[in-house]
């Protein structure tokens, strides 16, 4: 964030450009630009110095990502089937009754991860067909 009396890179560059004019005194400047004396005096100062005006960013700036880059969607997808699904299917399917899962085309449902989980599991899934509302399994049901 700015300070309150702090110059936009824009008005630091028109200033140094009329200091090293030399054609205007710092009350001239000041007042063309419609700043203090006071900052006309600062950059002048830098400007004999050799230091820079607007000084160079040391580090990345903006927001930073709100998940690793690497961000695992479908795992939480992954830990709701390993914790709540196989232990409800087991209480409603005792002794292995047959049954099958049906998921929507949702990404976290395809998700490799999840379909290699659900057959390493030996659970059966629904076959979903596109997106075609005439080709849904259970509509007729």
């Amino acid at each position: 964030m700015c300070k309150k009396g702090d110059l936009s890179p824009c008005k630091k560059a028109e200033e140094k450009a009329l200091v090293n004019a030399k054609l205007f005194s710092n009350r001239e400047i000041s007042r063309k630009l419609k700043v203090s004396e006071a900052s006309v005096r600062r950059i002048k100062k830098k400007i004999e110095s050799g230091e820079e005006l607007s000084p160079k960013r040391k580090k990345k700036c903006g927001r930073k990502p709100i998940f690793p880059l690497r961000y695992d969607a479908a795992r939480p997808v992954q830990d709701v089937l390993q914790n709540r699904l196989i232990l409800q299917l087991e209480e409603w399917f005792p002794n292995g009754k047959p049954y099958i899962v049906m998921q929507d085309g949702a990404p976290c449902h395809t998700a490799r991860s999840i379909k290699a989980f659900l057959a390493e599991q030996n659970i059966p899934l629904l076959d979903w067909p596109g997106n075609s509302p005439d080709m849904n399994p259970i509509k007729n049901i």
